[in-house]
Parts: C-alpha cells; sequence; structure tokens
C-alpha cells in the first residue's frame, strides 16, 4: 500500500495583486510607493514576470511605525443594501413571500 503525503507550500514569490493584498495596500497604491522608493522593488523572475518576495515584504511591514491611530469602528465588509420593496425576514416554508404580506 502507497501513502500520499500533501504538502502545502507558502509561496517565496508574490505577483503584484497578492503582493499588494498580502500588505493589505491597493496595487496602484503598491506601485506608487514602489517609484517613490518606499516599498521594496520586485524581483524578474524571467524575461517578462515580476514578483515581490514574501521575505521583504514582512520585513518592510516590521519597520512600518506603529500608529497612534484607531482602526475606524466598522473595518468589515459592507453589507448588501436591501433591494427596494423587499423583505429581510426569510420566507416561511411552504408560502410565498406575496401571501406573507397579507
Amino acid at each position: 500500500m502507497s501513502t500520499i503525503i500533501t504538502m502545502h507550500i507558502a509561496p517565496a514569490a508574490l505577483e503584484r495583486e497578492t503582493a499588494a493584498a498580502y500588505v493589505s495596500l491597493r496595487p496602484t497604491t503598491l506601485e506608487k510607493l514602489v517609484r517613490e522608493g518606499r516599498f521594496p522593488a520586485p524581483r524578474q523572475l524571467s524575461d517578462n514576470r515580476v514578483a515581490w518576495l514574501r521575505q521583504e515584504l514582512d520585513a518592510w511591514l516590521i519597520a512600518c511605525p506603529r500608529s497612534d491611530i484607531a482602526p475606524p469602528e466598522n473595518t468589515g465588509v459592507l453589507k448588501p443594501r436591501q433591494a427596494a420593496g423587499r423583505r429581510s425576514t426569510p420566507a416561511k416554508p411552504g408560502i410565498p413571500n406575496a401571501q406573507q404580506a397579507a
């Protein structure tokens, strides 16, 4: 009987969108900081491929100053808005929504 071992290895290099998400920035902000010399430059992996080293992103994050600013109260994901005229309560089993309103 053979045994299959599955290993999960974290990537050492991250592409633009992933690198930006990793450090909680938008990709355009990441690019701006790179141009200004305030963020690590990407590494050339091949002729047409660049990526950021996760180790350098970790070092950049650790070097960021601590903030005295408290995070905003609602930092969660926005809740979807209710469609006009729709009920927020779930339908009762076997009874269409139109009959519940009556």
